[in-house]
């Protein structure tokens, strides 16, 4: 876990050199650039690590570099395959090209969009996300561009928007067709579809049913190639109360903040009331996972928006009002400033405790131990 975590603060420290110390705009886009080479390299070096590497995406390669049909893998990352193909038969390339096309969106994204870009470096890593890059490679080329799709959703000129939205959304359906569903996301940015009045008895009432549900989705999905999800070890359901707890939490602390500034008549964006739907699809899409684990994947399209979220939210909270009306209860002075850095620390002790249980001690996506090509081809040398 050591070389995680040391590429991880490396990645911090260069990104807060060039927001406070970076005396032009020249030396500020280089240490933004070198920031990320540190999580780049760590995950395009890599060997045999994580859970999908060897029995999906090596034997992928390999089907393909020897003219055998793969069905289940979209066009978008077929054609990845072959380009590296051009180059050599060996799938280490795959893996350099992959990470720099998730990694460099991911950090553009974050660069761009974030509040607060170290806050979001910090949710991307300690939230689990890296970590999924390493494995569910295809599912994370489809986010990377959701969420590069986000970027230009937010663009004032509508038109253009949704035209940009939809080309990124296409190449995220090209790389994984589950990513359809992200298209929801265009009718989300206008108004609270997504409401917590009805989502958290929605919420409660999957619960309760649990896998009774599936009776009814079986025979929507049996005759499609999802039809594997119905058998075998695919067939259950996933009751994660961490990754609920987790989302319940961060989705009614957004809709605090949201319902305080509709009773203070605050002025409310297009990118708050979207960002609170996005979090309330990834709470029902979560608590679903008790119906089938499928429902786990889709949440993940979602619930990586949250690295543009917390950040967000953490930055329109008026914590000037909080500490007033604090002092007014207790007669003691608090400080705004206090407030802000408590919730600061609250957070990255919140993530850093699931960090601690899924990825330290539960070696989730198998990314441990951390090898990389190096170890495989000490003994002969690449093509």
């Amino acid at each position: 876990m050591h070389i995680y975590i040391i590429s991880f603060f490396l990645t911090i420290l260069f990104i807060w050199l060039a927001k406070t110390k970076a005396k032009s705009k020249k030396t500020k886009i280089t240490l933004l650039i070198i920031a990320v080479l540190p999580m780049l390299l760590v995950s395009a070096l890599r060997y045999n690590v994580g859970t999908d590497y060897g029995k999906r995406y090596v034997a992928n390669y390999d089907m393909i570099r020897e003219g055998i049909e793969v069905e289940d893998l979209e066009i978008g990352f077929k054609i990845i395959d072959y380009i590296c193909l051009i180059f050599t038969d060996d799938s280490y390339l795959l893996f350099i090209v992959t990470s720099l096309i998730i990694l460099s969106i991911f950090f553009e994204v974050m660069y761009k969009k974030s509040s607060n870009t170290i806050l979001s470096i910090i949710i991307f890593f300690l939230g689990g996300y890296f970590f999924g890059t390493l494995n569910l490679i295809r599912q994370y080329m489809a986010v990377a561009f959701i969420l590069l799709g986000y970027q230009f959703l937010m663009n004032e000129n509508r038109k253009k928007a949704y035209i940009l939205f939809t080309i990124c959304a296409i190449l995220a359906f090209l790389m994984h067709s589950s990513s359809i569903i992200c298209f929801a996301i265009i009718f989300l940015t206008r108004k609270n579809l997504i409401n917590i009045k009805w989502v958290l008895p929605i919420s409660i009432l999957i619960l309760i049913l649990n896998k009774n549900i599936m009776a009814i989705i079986s025979p929507i999905i049996e005759n499609t190639r999802f039809n594997i999800y119905l058998t075998g070890k695919f067939a259950q359901g996933d009751l994660s109360i961490i990754t609920i707890a987790r989302n319940l939490i961060i989705y009614v602390w957004m809709s605090i903040i949201y319902y305080y500034q509709r009773k203070n008549n605050d002025k409310i964006e297009r990118e708050e009331i979207t960002l609170l739907n996005i979090q309330g699809l990834t709470l029902l899409f979560t608590v679903s996972g008790v119906i089938h684990t499928q429902f786990m994947r889709i949440m993940i399209y979602f619930s990586a928006f949250q690295i543009l979220s917390i950040p967000y939210f953490f930055n329109i909270t008026k914590y000037e009002k909080i500490a007033q009306k604090i002092k007014q209860k207790i007669n003691k002075d608090i400080t705004a400033k206090a407030i802000k850095t408590i919730t600061y620390i609250c957070i990255i002790i919140g993530f850093t405790s699931i960090f601690t249980y899924t990825n330290i001690l539960n070696n989730d996506n198998e990314v441990l131990p951390y090898k990389t090509i190096f170890e495989k081809y000490k003994s002969e040398p690449l093509d």
